[in-house]
């Protein structure tokens, strides 16, 4: 299932966006495209929390999958003007299989793993997603140069049929057993009730921030780089090299030696935040560095903050889990939502709108280990205070 709908995700998030990029070098219509995908995956990972009181993570992902073929069916016969209203109709079905899919694959990973075995599971799907990143650009930019867009977009039918194919294999995890709906007792203060989980909402703000500003900069920047569809491939599988080297650095020496969790995320962070200020200097060198550096940042973040937040949460009920999980992932759609917003007036990279975004997103890197190693102390103040009584 990782792989079917990584492979899917990874298409989605590099060529849609290439495909709406070259509808005109905007980086509004490639902001907007985003922002409206946010807001649908809002909207459906709330709806897919609600389907599992009901159904389980297969029929969810198996919705999910549907959402994908009508995507691509979309962009391979409709097509029309004007051109802001062609990207909010691709955007909305892209924001509904990402929230449905993410809905059911978070909530199974947390009512199913259990502890330590969280970081293991993140680092497993990372690489199994760098594998993804690897491949997938160089293939599909081949296709998509030799035979055009439209036959790249029917190879991910094939993609799509066995991701509802795997659908029928995952664990049969659901809601169905809880007592109470999801939504009955929603409220920010109910949900996050103890100082570890509140301690959650800041970093998930500035998580948010700094996801979105290097995933569309990223592309952004690749996109000013080359217009050439192989070049952009090569550039991604180079970042994706830094980022399994990432994963042989962390693994041997978490393992030799007493590096801490919360040393990796201050390095990754650090990085991303040099990335970050390497960009107020936009020559293509300069720009291929930043996406370099907050590359390395993004991999410790996701394999080290995303971990945490799990394991933080395993021990409360299943639906106390759920809740948390709804409200992690709309803080996250909110804070990305916000920064795409601000990212609408970046004309390009010499503007001052550009810049205070730039700074904005650097901060909020910085912070993000801050907030971490607050709700890890807040954790032992539990611990020892329940030893204690």
């Amino acid at each position: 299932m990782s792989m079917s709908s990584g492979i899917i995700f990874n298409y989605m998030g590099i060529f849609i966006n290439l495909f709406i990029w070259e509808k005109g070098n905007q980086i509004f219509d490639v902001a907007w495209f985003n922002l409206i995908m946010f807001l649908a995956w809002g909207v459906a990972f709330m709806y897919g929390a609600n389907l599992l009181s009901k159904f389980t993570i297969g029929t969810v992902m198996r919705v999910a999958a549907i959402g994908a073929g009508i995507t691509f069916i979309l962009l391979s016969w409709v097509h029309f003007e004007p051109k802001i209203l062609y990207i909010t109709m691709i955007a909305v079905p892209v924001g509904l299989t990402n929230g449905l899919y993410g809905a059911a694959q978070n909530m199974g990973i947390s009512l199913f793993g259990k502890g330590k075995e969280f970081t293991a599971f993140f680092s497993a799907t990372n690489v199994i997603g760098q594998l993804i990143a690897f491949i997938n650009p160089l293939l599909f930019a081949v296709i998509i140069k030799w035979m055009g867009f439209t036959a790249s977009f029917f190879i991910m039918f094939i993609f799509i049929a066995l991701m509802i194919f795997t659908s029928y294999f995952v664990p049969p995890i659901s809601l169905k057993e809880a007592k109470e709906p999801v939504f009955r007792k929603f409220g920010i203060r109910q949900v996050f009730a103890t100082p570890q989980l509140k301690w959650m909402i800041p970093s998930l703000i500035a998580g948010g921030f700094f996801i979105q500003f290097q995933g569309i900069f990223s592309l952004i920047f690749t996109f000013s780089v080359t217009q050439d569809k192989l070049s952009i491939a090569m550039l991604q599988i180079m970042y994706t090299s830094f980022t399994i080297a990432c994963v042989f650095l962390y693994r041997r020496f978490s393992r030799t030696r007493p590096i801490g969790d919360n040393k990796w995320l201050t390095f990754g962070m650090i990085a991303a935040a040099v990335g970050f200020l390497l960009a107020l200097f936009p020559t293509p060198l300069i720009l291929i560095l930043s996406n370099i550096l907050t590359t390395i940042g993004l991999f410790f973040f996701y394999t080290i903050w995303s971990s945490r937040q799990f394991i933080a949460t395993y021990r409360l009920e299943p639906i106390h889990q759920t809740r948390v999980l709804v409200w992690r992932e709309l803080i996250l759609v909110i804070s990305r939502m916000f920064l795409l917003a601000l990212i609408l007036g970046i004309h390009d990279f010499d503007g001052f709108v550009f810049k205070a975004v730039m700074i904005f997103s650097f901060s909020s890197a910085l912070l993000i280990p801050y907030f971490s190693k607050k709700s890890d102390e807040s954790a032992e103040e539990m611990v020892l205070q329940g030893v204690e009584s």
